[in-house]
Order: structure tokens, then C-alpha cells, then sequence
């Protein structure tokens, strides 16, 4: 497994040299318990819980047999280019090869530092699952003159995606449109054959899902 973050505006990515020994990744909505006046408690389904983790990544000042094929041993390249993205507010994509884990992030600030005089650079990063806000738009009731708010309109899924190690159509239709089972609809979207073959490097037209 490995984590790469991928800017969405940029299309740039950052391959971290070493995998961390672990994370973890809450999926599902948060139960609300409130205090009923002589019911006593009820658990109320939540709001939906976001990724919130900070993590710690060691990039080493040299090639070692545990990096990751091609790093070149400068880690302040990788800080510089962290610190980047946070004072940007750019919104990047936490990805980890080989499992379902692809999510849109924002960087809080990146504390980075040196321990043991050998040069290696240990940096951790507060990663924020990013969601966007729907606009609502509001309207006048015509029989009170109140403004009353109209249900928020769905956000279109567009774009694109490129293909890493360890991805499938069904997780990526998962991940970006809450249902694997359009992995089909997509393959005969981008003119795939085999919806069970891709390949890292391809590019994948995200079109609405009302279109599939």
C-alpha cells in the first residue's frame, strides 16, 4: 500500500516515500443521545461523520530498501510543496493504494522537524475530509410574504479521474456516486470493454451520474 495525495485543481501528486504503519477511517453517521422528559433517553441518527485524522509520515534523507521506487532523498521538496497546498486551500486527494480509501481533503498547517541528525525530515499532516457546501436558494411565499427555502439541488458529479494501482470501476463509482453497480454504465461511458480491467495511469470520464 501507498499514499498519494493528489491536488484536483492541479492534477499534481505526491507519492509519500513511506508508508505509515496505519490508519483508520469511520464511515456512517454519528448517534445523537438526547434526554426525553419522562421517556428518559432516545439515540437519534446523527450527522454523517467526516474523516479527521492527523497523521505522521517519515521522508528519509536518502534512497532506502523500505522507500518507495524513485524517491530522491530531498524531503523539504515534499514540506515545500505540503505547506503549498495548505496555504492555498487546495483541495487534495487522500489516496491509499490497494483499499476502497479515496478522499477529498484539506491540509491543515504542517508541522515538520528533524530528531536524530541523520537528515530525515518527519512531518505530520492534519488531513480534513473536504465536503462542498450546497447552495439553497430561497423564495418568497406568495401567501405570507415569508422566505422559505427551497430543497438544496444536488451536486452534478463531473470531471475526470485517473486510474491508481488497486482501483476498480465498481470503487470508483462507489466513492463518487454512492453505488458501485453503475461500474457498467461508466465502463460503456469511457468506451471500456471490460469493466473489470483498467489499469493505473488511465483517465476516467466522471460525466452526472443522471446521465449513466
Amino acid at each position: 500500500m501507498q499514499i498519494i495525495f493528489r491536488n484536483v485543481k492541479t492534477n499534481q501528486e505526491l507519492i509519500m516515500p513511506v508508508t505509515p504503519p496505519g490508519f483508520t477511517v469511520a464511515e456512517g453517521r454519528s448517534v445523537e443521545t438526547l434526554d426525553m422528559a419522562e421517556t428518559g433517553q432516545v439515540n437519534l441518527p446523527g450527522l454523517r461523520k467526516l474523516f479527521n485524522q492527523r497523521l505522521e509520515f517519515l521522508l528519509p534523507s536518502s534512497e532506502r530498501n523500505y522507500t518507495t521506487s524513485g524517491w530522491t532523498g530531498e524531503p523539504y521538496t515534499v514540506v515545500d510543496r505540503l505547506v503549498e497546498w495548505s496555504n492555498n486551500g487546495d483541495v487534495l486527494r487522500f489516496i491509499a493504494t490497494d483499499t476502497p480509501v479515496n478522499l477529498p481533503v484539506l491540509l491543515g498547517p504542517v508541522e515538520h522537524g528533524q530528531r536524530d541528525g541523520t537528515g530525515d525530515v518527519y512531518v505530520t499532516l492534519e488531513l480534513r475530509q473536504y465536503r462542498e457546501l450546497q447552495e439553497e436558494s430561497t423564495e418568497v411565499n406568495q401567501d405570507t410574504g415569508n422566505l422559505s427555502r427551497a430543497a438544496p439541488q444536488e451536486k452534478k458529479e463531473e470531471g475526470s479521474y485517473t486510474v491508481v494501482k488497486g482501483d476498480t470501476l465498481w470503487g470508483i463509482c462507489r466513492r463518487t456516486y454512492g453505488d458501485g453497480a453503475l461500474a457498467w454504465k461508466l465502463a460503456e461511458a469511457n468506451g471500456i470493454k471490460n469493466a473489470n480491467l483498467i489499469f493505473p495511469g488511465q483517465v476516467v470520464k466522471l460525466p452526472d451520474k443522471g446521465s449513466l
